[in-house]
């Protein structure tokens, strides 16, 4: 990590021209003086985010300034957003660093950790870079615009591309925790629409003071619950190849758990609650066990990797983003199978229900170190 330095930020917000005015809103709620619009110069033509990504990050060139911000029409930018920007990039200057990521995506799960652990950034896992609010070093953002301009293909969605420039690039993407971005829920013009509700893992609506920006360092095992397929695995991160992920439930049972000890721990943390029945219907099978395996997952690994973390975070409940963590796991993975407003009601039950597979997870099956 580098020593925080003088930052000097710009921004742009790309969008479709009929809705500038929702870009104009975001623009003035970055709380930053030199922020605009950028705007699809092709309107008319074939959907697609590359285009006015390509003008956003391009426009860096029209500012004398140590970095560039580019921010979706449909972004929403907590409170004092301005300093925590400030405060990432003093710390990252040289990193694409990510304002928000979705609450069903692999860096998801890393930064529900970093909550839990106290780090205030982790490293993006997805097989993309999350765009809805991204900051680079200016020159690199004028870089980055010109290769979506020239090289961008058309069939892949930007962040896609994205994560093909700072690979080339040799640049460290990294996503800040807890996330001062929410993403507000507009009509898709890119065809998003079947991906289901896209918020944050842990939105903070207010700037924390000092944040802090230490980076989370991931071990090798990831728990995923993947929302296009409803399908659990655990991904090896240092050999993140399709045929190498494991299916969840095999590896819970190599760190020591039962497939008994699973069912019956599921049944007793629903006993517990006293929305269980509620929970039941709202998560039916094979959903309910699919959620449950993958937080008793993310459990195992804390408490191999974390000692002691999972048990401190029953006391930890009335923190705004423990709270907002457990809150999205279950929501984030299943949003295109389940009614996730009518879950949202059940807020306290899911956090019960998470917190409860954490738990089980930790002191059943822990992660060995040979795992991590």
């Amino acid at each position: 990590m580098h020593a925080p330095q003088s930052i000097r930020v710009s921004a742009s917000v790309m969008s479709h021209p009929s809705r500038s005015d929702s870009a104009g809103r975001v623009a003035e709620r970055t709380g930053l003086p030199l922020a605009g619009l950028a705007l699809d110069p092709e309107p008319d033509g074939p959907p697609t985010a590359l285009r006015s990504a390509a003008v956003a990050f391009g426009s860096a060139a029209r500012y004398d300034t140590t970095h560039h911000l580019v921010l979706q029409d449909d972004a929403r930018p907590a409170e004092g957003f301005a300093r925590t920007v400030q405060r990432y990039l003093g710390s990252h200057p040289e990193a694409a660093v990510s304002f928000f990521v979705e609450w069903g995506s692999r860096t998801a799960t890393l930064a529900r950790w970093a909550v839990f652990t106290g780090a205030g950034a982790v490293p993006v896992v997805n097989p993309y870079v999350p765009t809805v609010a991204l900051a680079l070093p200016s020159e690199l953002s004028v870089a980055l615009g010109r290769f979506l301009a020239e090289e961008g293909r058309t069939a892949e969605p930007d962040d896609r591309e994205v994560l093909r420039f700072v690979r080339r690039a040799g640049v460290s993407a990294l996503v800040a925790v807890p996330n001062p971005v929410e993403h507000e829920e507009l009509p898709s013009l890119v065809g998003n629409a079947g991906h289901g509700a896209r918020l944050s893992a842990c939105f903070a609506s207010e700037a924390v003071a000092a944040p802090e920006t230490s980076v989370l360092e991931p071990p090798r095992p990831l728990p995923h619950l993947n929302w296009t397929t409803g399908v659990p695995s655990l991904i090896d991160l240092d050999n993140d190849v399709p045929g190498a992920h494991l299916p969840l439930a095999r590896g819970l049972v190599s760190w020591g758990a039962h497939e008994a000890g699973l069912a019956s721990g599921l049944t007793a943390a629903l006993t517990a609650r006293p929305g269980a029945d509620s929970l039941r219907t709202l998560l039916p099978q094979p959903h309910l066990t699919s959620v449950w395996h993958t937080a008793v997952a993310n459990g195992a690994v804390l408490e191999g990797r974390w000692p002691g973390v999972v048990g401190g975070l029953r006391a930890r409940l009335g923190e705004p983003a423990v709270e907002r963590a457990l809150a999205t796991l279950v929501p984030g993975a299943l949003r295109t199978r389940v009614d996730v407003t009518a879950l949202e009601e059940h807020r306290s039950e899911v956090v019960g229900l998470t917190l409860a597979a954490l738990e089980h997870g930790a002191e059943h099956c822990p992660a060995p170190k040979e795992a991590l």
